[in-house]
């Protein structure tokens, strides 16, 4: 389902299509807006357009790093999965040798009392 949202940035209407719901893409567009505004206050040389430019600049870079930052954890948590499974294996192997072990001493034993 597509939502049709209309926000304002800097007096500049749009309408945007999202599947977002209308609070998530209003909110956006309040926050985008804000972000502009606070640019060009911070300097009168800037245009509508520079700031928007530069908060562009600033989202891509965010999302880059969390993308980056994503493909981390996910290696780790690939890592960290493997390492687990290693342990299991170890663990299984670690029981197997105790019950053998175990079966030997009580053959042993059995052994012993025979004699």
């Amino acid at each position: 389902m597509v939502n049709r949202v209309k926000i304002e940035i800097c007096g500049s209407r749009y309408n945007i299509a999202s599947q977002e719901p209308e609070e998530y893409v209003l909110e956006l567009g309040s926050q985008l807006n804000n972000q502009v505004k606070e640019l060009v206050a911070a300097n009168t040389a800037l245009s509508v357009n520079d700031a928007l430019v530069l908060c562009a600049m600033s989202y891509l870079d965010s999302y880059k790093k969390a993308e980056a930052n994503a493909d981390h954890m996910r290696n780790q948590l690939t890592e960290y999965l493997e390492d687990a499974a290693r342990a299991r294996i170890e663990v299984d192997e670690a029981r197997r040798e105790v019950e053998r072990l175990t079966r030997a001493m009580e053959a042993l034993k059995h052994g012993q009392e025979k004699a």
